[in-house]
């Protein structure tokens, strides 16, 4: 049997995610709170102005809870992940533990947070829907409905899709490839909205291939750099 540089007997894919994800205990703590916070804050905002006013006459408001919560649990799953993939793997991987282990673990971990704070979106807006009931507010505002599974898809990955790639460039060509990587990132949040409304047809189809098949050699190549690349030099 392996062993690792501590001397003990290498673990089981199995138990060393286990104890990744004990490792993690806690910021899945914070995680679940700081979409919450979003959630609590727009709410109450929305209702407070709504009152003054007299009331909420526009349904689609009561979306915008919900939304800001799925925004903040992004970055926030993408700050975690960049530590993953950042300092956490470079200390496993100095322990003497296999760097295919440390990979995958980055990249369960990421996409098993995202899963639990999609479902965590999905309660805050049955939540919100509740409150929308009580309100007496009509028409249809439940936005997580009408997404379509590619969007479900991208926040599933995306958030570690962009730290590995991040990190894995950092690794390979040094810190300023992660600055140039953030920076397209931030690109992309800004004008992405702005592309999408400008392109229509059979042309915002073909954008979203395109969008995918990027994603999915990000997710490669990061990977790639990760497992080959210096421990260290970031």
């Amino acid at each position: 049997m392996k062993k690792s540089m501590t001397g003990q007997a290498a673990l089981p894919f199995p138990r060393f995610f286990a104890r990744w994800l004990y490792m993690r205990r806690y910021d899945m703590l914070a995680l679940l709170l700081l979409p919450f916070i979003f959630w609590l804050l727009v709410l109450v905002v929305l209702l407070v102005a709504s009152g003054a006013e007299g009331g909420l006459d526009d349904a689609s408001a009561l979306a915008i809870p919900t939304v800001m919560a799925l925004v903040g649990s992004f970055f926030a799953i993408l700050i975690l992940s960049l530590g993953d993939a950042g300092a956490s793997f470079t200390m496993v991987v100095g322990w003497g533990h296999p760097r295919r282990y440390c990979v995958a673990a980055a990249w369960g971990c990421g996409i098993f947070f995202s899963a639990v704070n999609l479902l965590f979106a999905v309660l805050l807006q049955a939540v919100t829907t509740g409150i929308g009931a009580l309100l007496g507010v009509g028409g249809s505002f439940d936005l997580l409905a009408k997404m379509p599974p590619v969007l479900w898809g991208l926040l599933l990955v995306a958030p570690t899709t962009v730290a590995v790639l991040d990190k894995g460039a950092a690794r390979r060509f040094g810190p300023r490839a992660g600055s140039v990587l953030y920076l397209l990132f931030l690109f992309v949040c800004i004008g992405g909205s702005h592309l999408v409304q400008a392109v229509e047809g059979p042309w915002l189809s073909f954008l979203g291939v395109v969008f995918t098949v990027a994603l999915a050699a990000a997710a490669v190549l990061g990977s790639v750099w990760l497992l080959h690349a210096p421990v260290g030099n970031e």
